[in-house]
């Protein structure tokens, strides 16, 4: 369970990683200091998350008042998107109730989280309406009060939903167009077992390219390398009819990573496994009616790895995740798609 105070809103795992760093590291040159420095340990990281929680405010541009407007809040970090209750498509609202210009294009955030991005995009991008999709009934809640404390509550709405199942209901009688989709940081899962839960899926991203006009686009990011490429995987070999890496955006500053999967692909598995077995179950299916024809054929690999990874991120706003990863230096792994 987290606390989510007024006094640092952001996740304190999050924090943990960048507060602890130091002091591990000072810890191992001085061993016999260690147990004051841990012990000091709750008051530098209280330092740490105020300076940080700055910065973020500073970067994203939304006040720490609307996070005192709404008082704190426990949070549940992992949910089930497998759970029965999320198995149900989310009803659309009433679109000329919930914003005050309903034709206007569509933003959609899928696991949108505490919402201060989308909070942050709207002032960045006017002319557009967003929506957040989120498993977590809670902070749903508490993001549609931080709208309404900044008056963004007819251009931003929270939604519960599982983006997976829900999508096309919930999106196909929007009056206007879906312009953007995003998936930023998701929950990597990495254990074999807990692989289905992952936010792309294959009816996602079908449900996208039925949903998206040409021209829309669906940016990808992570600060987890399988994760990145499970994401590029699974929109390149379930949605590559309608999307292609964004050329206009790959063709400048890009960096290239592979994770060891990627790497031994050729051994039949791709980034995030999943997807590596279904691509590997359908060459197989093929290999079955071409084996008296020729040499066995290679496995699949992913063609948009060579576009790269974004270095900066095109929207120009971040998310509070985002920041702290790259105030550590640690890298970024984004994609920008385009609807072809």
């Amino acid at each position: 369970m987290l606390a989510a105070s007024a006094r640092c809103a952001l996740p304190c795992h999050v924090l943990r990683r960048h507060c602890r760093q130091p002091l591990m590291a000072a810890a191992a040159e001085a061993p016999g200091a260690g147990a004051a420095l841990m012990h000091s340990e709750v008051a530098v990281r209280v330092k740490d998350q105020d300076r940080l929680q700055l910065d973020v405010e500073a970067k994203i541009g939304i006040p720490r008042s609307i996070y005192e407007s709404a008082g704190g809040l426990r949070v549940r970090q992992h949910v089930n998107p497998l759970k029965k209750e999320l198995q149900v498509p989310t009803e659309p609202p009433a679109w000329s109730e919930a914003f005050a210009h309903p034709a206007q294009p569509l933003v959609l955030d899928i696991g949108c989280g505490y919402g201060r991005f989308l909070l942050a995009l709207s002032k960045a991008m006017p002319g557009h309406n967003m929506l957040g999709l989120e498993i977590r009934a809670p902070i749903i809640d508490r993001a549609n009060l931080w709208a309404a404390s900044l008056e963004l509550n007819r251009a931003v709405l929270f939604l519960r939903g599982n983006a997976t199942i829900t999508l096309d209901h919930t999106l196909s009688s929007y009056p206007g167009s879906l312009d953007l989709a995003c998936v930023q940081f998701p929950d990597p899962h990495f254990k074999t077992r807990h692989k289905k839960r992952r936010t792309v899926q294959k009816q996602m991203v079908e449900a996208l390219g039925r949903l998206m006009a040409p021209g829309a686009r669906v940016f990808l990011q992570s600060d987890v390398l399988e994760a990145a490429e499970h994401m590029r995987d699974s929109f390149e070999l379930h949605g590559s009819t309608w999307f292609a890496p964004c050329q206009q955006l790959h063709s400048g500053a890009t960096f290239l990573a592979a994770s060891e999967q990627q790497q031994g692909q050729g051994q039949g598995r791709a980034a995030g496994g999943v997807v590596g077995e279904q691509a590997t179950q359908q060459q197989q299916q093929q290999q079955q009616g071409t084996d008296q024809q020729g040499p066995e054929q290679p496995q699949w690999r992913s063609q948009w790895a060579a576009s790269g990874w974004l270095a900066d991120n095109p929207l120009g706003v971040p998310t509070e995740r985002e920041v702290l990863t790259v105030e550590q230096g640690l890298p970024v792994y984004r994609m920008m798609l385009r609807r072809i």
